[in-house]
């Protein structure tokens, strides 16, 4: 039996508890059990942020800082992976417009000869 196939021991199994959704009138479910008490957050976009300012200007700049952060994560194509798939779109559209073509002339050929 390969690693995939092999059950797990019953210990290892979650159990189910009954919850008041099953009609046990003491039960409390273990979502309840389980979810910790957050204080909402007023005015803070992340976890440890700064408290932003109800001022416009404030809080555009700190969009166009985080803005700038993220943009010096991402892994930008080099120059020819750029250039190859540019090339590779273009002539995909080329093909699709050149079948659509070929389609609508073909059906406008065959509703004149049905119509005619």
């Amino acid at each position: 039996m390969s690693k995939i196939q092999k059950k797990k021991p019953l210990s290892e199994k979650k159990k189910r508890k009954v919850g008041p959704e099953d009609g046990a009138p003491n039960a409390v479910s273990t979502a309840k059990q389980a979810a910790p008490k957050v204080a909402p957050r007023s005015k803070v976009e992340k976890a440890g942020a700064e408290p932003v300012s109800d001022n416009i200007f404030t809080r555009a700049a700190a969009f166009v800082r985080e803005v700038k952060i993220e943009l010096e994560k991402v892994t930008w194509p080099t120059r020819k992976q750029t250039t190859g798939t540019t090339i590779v779109v273009i002539l995909f559209v080329f093909v699709v417009a050149a079948f659509l073509g070929l389609f609508d002339f073909s059906l406008s050929r065959l509703v004149q000869v049905v119509l005619t």
